[in-house]
């Protein structure tokens, strides 16, 4: 077990300007779409940022903020060109600092990122269309001078509330990022061309802030180490942004620098889905630490406390900014001081219950951690010894989360599970070749488990009809192999696939109760996931000589990794594969070991046809509590949710 003396580092204060912070860890400004359709800081978002700093946080950076009119965000809602912001961030910058804690927010312009649909046009420095191929409108001179009056103006009402400090947002390729990118930026005037003239609009921006604010409140930015914008011959690459930061460091207008990585062309750099490393900026703190003079934030997929420690000692940065960390542990810091690191609930960076949701275009949250961002929903569980048994049948995710909630609140707890070991489905997505850090997850319930002395009874299988005796019993035995993802485009089709019946499942293959082998052929209705893993699984076994897919997506996985940030990484991986995707395209019937596609083209012969076409719910009693695929195959963040909620019912 770790020790508070293990992170000497990460445990010490900072001073950045005007603040000092109690420790060197940052919950990074990270857009969780909690707002509530007002302007302003919503009461979800409120409890949500509260909890953090409560966990220890020195320092918490809220979500962008727009600084002037013209776009109105989905998910930003904290606008900062109206006085009536003032009164929210003053009652959240006083319950933060109650809870020890700074804060902070960042002052944003999207930029050609925003859609004209939200508003009457998006800004840009030249006329280059943003990632859905939507045209700005070029700023003028006299819009920038408008502009940078807004910036002071926002950052003033941000000292009026009493905020610590506030972040000009220069990353990725919002407005800022855009002007500072030569790539981005075509401008033949002032603001355009060299890098002094492309850097003036930010040093214009931060000495306006400082002649309205002087020194009574921070001042930081926020910065890409690199677009990454494919083919370009001139990027906002490392050397250019740390030039740049130099110049900014240099003009003794900041504080200190935040860096991240990542454009709109590169978001699975801005948003590290589970396939990267983690660390992710090492080398780049690394240099920007050693070449300017203001305290450097490191973010990217920081994960362990360890992680976190070395970056300090090594030199890679002053403070550490983590986003999705926090969302899946709020008390973070505390269990690391405490010397319960093993507690902390990890984040597996599966972008799934975070941007995933925020995508979808609900609230964020955490598919480990549903009452992230549902603090106000989910009431924090009481604890104390009670009378009342539970018996959770199921060890996959839901149950081992209603066995852990259930004996957190004080439940005596037994948890039953069929086989040899816990984790269920999710053992089988830990077999994907990116996806071992499921496996995390598994290690983290079994170890809470243990904690709090739940009797777990493996390899017992229970009849729904004779329940184990308890006061409350809950269902969580999941779903069975099935062909219902078919009915989703074609609902007639109450058999399944014709000529399908007794194809084996690629699940009960990966699960080792088949064995595969010679040339494979997927036949893919479900998507997502389920099918990536599969088909990735595949590849790497030794008894298979060749491997393709049919799948009515138009890439595979597209549906699912595409909100996950997990696409483009996907793509590179399969392009050095000889797997061979039938895309956009539904398999008919069957034909022994041929298929047959609804356009009439066949396929084969195969060695083995597997099936991905999703799972049915396993039978349970009637009217009986149910949590996870049982009550219907939705996902990870379903079952924990349906965990969360159930448990705080009895």
């Amino acid at each position: 077990m770790s020790t508070p003396e293990s992170y000497p580092n990460l445990l010490s204060p900072i001073t950045m300007g005007p603040i000092t912070l109690r420790n060197r860890a940052m919950i990074s400004a990270h857009g969780m779409g909690l707002a509530d359709g007002g302007n302003g800081v919503s009461p979800r978002y409120h409890a949500y940022l509260v909890e953090r700093a409560a966990g220890g946080a020195a320092l918490l950076g809220m979500e962008s903020a727009p600084v002037a009119p013209g776009m109105d965000n989905r998910s930003l809602r904290i606008r900062l060109y109206e006085d009536a912001v003032i009164p929210g961030l003053e009652r959240l910058a006083r319950d933060v600092h109650e809870a020890g804690a700074c804060i902070s927010i960042t002052l944003w312009q999207g930029g050609h990122t925003e859609s004209f649909t939200r508003g009457r046009y998006a800004l840009a420095p030249s006329p280059i269309p943003n990632m859905a191929g939507e045209m700005p409108k070029v700023i003028s001179k006299a819009e920038i001078k408008t502009l940078i009056g807004y910036y002071a103006a926002a950052a003033e009402r941000c000292l009026r509330a009493g905020l610590d400090a506030v972040q000009v947002q220069t990353a990725t390729n919002y407005l800022l990022g855009s002007f500072l990118n030569p790539a981005l930026n075509h401008r033949t005037d002032e603001y355009g061309g060299s890098r002094d003239n492309r850097v003036r609009i930010v040093l214009e921006i931060l000495d306006a802030i400082r002649e309205r604010v002087g020194d009574r409140i921070a001042v930081g930015v926020r910065t890409s180490v690199a677009h990454g914008i494919p083919g370009a011959p001139q990027d906002y690459d490392e050397q250019e942004s740390l030039a740049v930061m130099k110049i900014l460091a240099d003009s003794d207008l900041i504080d200190w620098v935040n860096i991240m990585k990542g454009s709109g062309w590169d978001s699975g750099q801005s948003i590290p889905p589970m396939d990267q490393p983690t660390v992710q900026l090492r080398h780049e703190g690394l240099a920007f630490r050693a070449a300017l003079r203001v305290p450097v934030i490191t973010s990217g997929n920081i994960r362990s406390p360890a992680e976190a420690e070395d970056l300090l000692a090594e030199g890679g940065a002053d403070v550490i900014a983590m986003a999705r960390t926090w969302i899946a542990e709020p008390q973070w810091l505390n269990k690391v001081a405490a010397g319960d690191e093993a507690r902390i609930r990890p984040c597996v960076s599966c972008n799934q219950g975070c941007v995933g949701m925020v995508w979808r275009g609900v609230p964020g949250t955490c598919s480990l951690n549903p009452r992230a961002g549902r603090e106000i929903d989910l009431a924090p569980l009481s604890s104390g010894k009670r009378d009342t048994s539970v018996a959770v049948i199921g060890g996959g995710p839901a149950g081992m989360e209603a066995a852990r909630l259930a004996a957190l609140a004080g439940h005596p707890v037994t948890l039953y599970e069929a086989t040899h070991a816990l984790g269920g489905q999710l053992t089988l997505a830990a077999k994907g070749p990116t996806r071992q850090r499921w496996q995390d997850a598994i290690d983290w319930w079994q170890r809470s488990l243990a904690d709090l002395n739940v009797t777990v009874r493996l390899g017992t299988q229970l009849d729904p009809a004779t329940p184990p005796a308890a006061d409350h019993v809950i269902w969580a035995i999941g779903a069975a192999p099935a062909q219902t993802a078919v009915l989703r485009l074609r609902p007639f089709m109450q058999d399944g696939l014709p000529g399908a019946d007794g194809l084996v499942h690629g699940r009960s293959v990966m699960a080792g109760e088949h064995p595969v082998g010679g040339n494979v052929l997927v036949i893919d209705e479900e998507g997502g996931w389920p099918a990536v893993s599969l088909v990735e699984w595949l590849i790497e076994q030794p008894t298979v000589s060749a491997v393709s897919v049919v799948t009515p997506e138009r890439s595979l996985g597209e549906a699912g990794l595409g909100v996950s940030f997990d696409l483009r990484a996907l793509a590179a991986r399969l392009s050095g594969s000889e797997i061979k995707v039938v895309s956009a395209a539904r398999v008919a019937r069957v034909r022994g070991q041929d298929v047959e596609l609804e356009d009439g083209r066949q396929l084969g012969p195969f060695d083995q046809l597997l099936l991905s076409t999703g799972t049915a719910a396993r039978a349970t009693p009637e009217d009986a509590l149910q949590v996870g695929d049982c009550v219907a195959p939705r996902g990870l963040w379903s079952a924990t949710n349906d965990a969360a909620w159930v448990v705080r019912s009895l």
